[in-house]
């Protein structure tokens, strides 16, 4: 996630210190969703281009900024999560446009595994996690390597393993 913070530095601006990225603290998602983040920075970053181009443009021709620039905030991301299974974004400025590209991250999330980023899907009770077959059974198989390892400890089974 550095990367982004490093090629996107406007958007990843921390508004109690300027100087600063939001920091680890507000980036709190697994790599697997890496490529959504890098296409919602890149399409907000390309949105708030071509409105300073509209900007300057028309200050050019006509003397006067397009009406959209007058009211226009620069994105600022504040939080970057999951939540309940989904990539939710937090953010300041922005217009209609951006609301719709956020929103559609978000739902892209929810079909992409966030550990490696392959299509996946809803799983857990509890805490809501999406995740591929492959690395649910990942998680399923340390599970269970734990359980027995725990079983062993509280029985001191550690013979019949020896034997199995």
């Amino acid at each position: 996630m550095d990367e982004l913070t490093q090629k996107y530095p406007n958007l990843f601006v921390n508004l109690t210190n300027q100087s600063e990225p939001i920091g680890c603290n507000g980036i709190e998602c697994n790599l697997g969703w890496h490529d959504i983040l890098s296409s919602l920075c890149f399409m907000i970053d390309q949105h708030e281009r071509n409105i300073k181009a509209r900007n300057d443009y028309n200050w050019k021709e006509h003397g006067e900024p397009t009406p959209e620039s007058w009211y226009y905030k620069s994105v600022k991301f504040t939080q970057i999560k999951e939540k309940f299974g989904g990539l939710t974004i937090y953010y300041d400025g922005g217009d209609e446009y951006i609301r719709g590209l956020v929103g559609m991250a978000g739902c892209w999330s929810y079909n992409t595994c966030e550990k490696c980023g392959e299509k996946g899907s809803k799983r857990g009770k509890g805490w809501i996690t999406v995740l591929c077959d492959k690395c649910d059974n990942k998680g399923k198989r340390l599970e269970a390597l734990q359980r027995l390892s725990d079983l062993d400890q509280e029985l001191g089974l550690q013979w019949i393993l020896c034997r199995i």
